[in-house]
């Protein structure tokens, strides 16, 4: 038994030498790739003139353009701009197809007039951009709750980034949804809050499209599986909550009594279930209960497009997400979902304290979410909920993506 023991502790401690020896090797990578690599094709292309026509569009997150830059990116090219996109791999096959891809990359950055990120975005951090050219920071939230970059400090593998110093750099310009988050921001990015404009998110110009919205909820019901047979009259309910644990290894909780909430809810709404796109493992109904609530309870696909879940939905609930922001534009009920608070925020710990600032009740258990709903659909503050819009998106108006071209591509 001692053998095997020990057996099994070698092969343990062979497995983690060769974890720490692969991320020794990652970081060499990595800081080769920003010394050199990137800094050199920057400067080989940028003998070129720069081309006031184009417009360079680069995300980590996915190889598709995601919905926070596709008003831009449509815009744009309707009005006779040339629109790139570029979405880094999950993984590279090789080493030749990495640099083939920076190359084609650094190929356009260098010669274009804007360049538009919504999250980290690594090579904009090795080199400078050069007089003329514009660095704009998109942000994929409209407002931050929950605190990151800079203002984290030395927590885990974010506080080691930046650390480093390899995020958040060579920003021209940082996209606000109104002039009162401009100092989240510039905790986050470790900026001057004079290169951050409250324009307003472009994505967001949909919410005051009236027929998109309109349109909203006959969308949503026909995308969501079965739904379209089972809804009726009734509402519908939007749980749609953050993501557990890190970026990279995210997971949810399944803490809803989803057949207490059929019976106290069930005859005048249906309870529609959004997880976090990092979530993988994200069904809330496993074994039996799925046939117990079939006719309640509805999972959203990923690829229904979040602002039709939003604007398709009569209330949402959620906890510690920032599309609040968003939600807040419809002015609608909403329920904070906040059953593992203390735990949650000693991880990430939040801009505001949220008992004062979320815009709607709060509660622990699913007898507490029930009693809320029904309370909302009768005393709901439309006033409260319009002065937190205000007070947070009050630059986002319908017209941001205007704006944001007018202030980026033709200046």
């Amino acid at each position: 038994m001692g053998y095997d023991t020990m057996k099994e502790r070698r092969q343990l401690a062979k497995e983690l030498d060769k974890k720490q020896q692969d991320l020794r090797k990652k970081k060499q990578h990595d800081d080769w790739l920003a010394e050199h690599v990137f800094p050199d094709l920057y400067a080989q292309f940028a003998k070129k003139p720069i081309d006031p026509k184009l417009a360079v569009f680069a995300g980590t997150k996915s190889d598709k353009l995601p919905y926070t830059m596709r008003s831009l990116f449509t815009k744009l090219t309707a009005q006779g701009f040339t629109c790139k996109y570029f979405g880094v791999p999950e993984s590279f096959k090789n080493r030749k197809e990495e640099y083939a891809y920076y190359k084609e990359f650094f190929a356009s950055y260098a010669v274009c007039k804007c360049l538009y990120i919504d999250d980290i975005f690594p090579p904009v951090y090795c080199v400078e951009p050069r007089h003329g050219q514009h660095v704009v920071q998109l942000w994929h939230t409209p407002a931050l709750l929950r605190k990151a970059g800079y203002a984290i400090g030395k927590r885990g593998v974010a506080g080691e980034i930046v650390d480093r110093r390899l995020v958040h750099k060579n920003y021209t310009d940082v996209v606000s949804s109104s002039g009162y988050v401009k100092n989240t921001l510039a905790s986050m990015f470790n900026c001057s809050e004079d290169i951050i404009h409250g324009w307003g998110c472009a994505h967001t110009d949909a919410y005051f499209d009236r027929d998109h919205i309109r349109n909203a909820r006959h969308e949503l019901v026909r995308l969501v599986p079965n739904l379209t047979s089972q809804i009726g009259e009734r509402k519908i309910l939007l749980y749609a909550p953050t993501y557990r644990g890190e970026s990279n290894d995210a997971y949810t909780y399944r803490m809803l009594d989803l057949l207490l909430l059929k019976r106290l809810l069930g005859d005048k709404y249906v309870f529609l279930i959004r997880m976090h796109p990092l979530v993988r493992d994200s069904s809330m109904m496993v074994g039996d209960l799925r046939d117990l609530v079939h006719d309640f309870a509805f999972e959203v696909p990923q690829s229904v497009p979040i602002e039709t879940a939003l604007m398709g939905s009569d209330m949402l609930i959620t906890d510690y997400s920032t599309i609040l922001f968003e939600y807040s534009l419809l002015t609608r009920p909403m329920i904070f979902y906040a059953f593992d608070f203390e735990h949650y925020t000693r991880r990430r710990p939040l801009f505001y304290d949220y008992a004062s600032f979320v815009p709607g009740p709060i509660v622990y258990d699913s007898a507490q979410l029930a009693q809320a709903v029904q309370q909302q659909a009768d005393s709901f503050n439309e006033e409260k909920m319009r002065h937190f819009a205000h007070k947070f998106m009050g630059g986002c108006d319908g017209h941001s993506t205007e704006r944001i071209i007018h202030y980026t591509m033709k200046k």
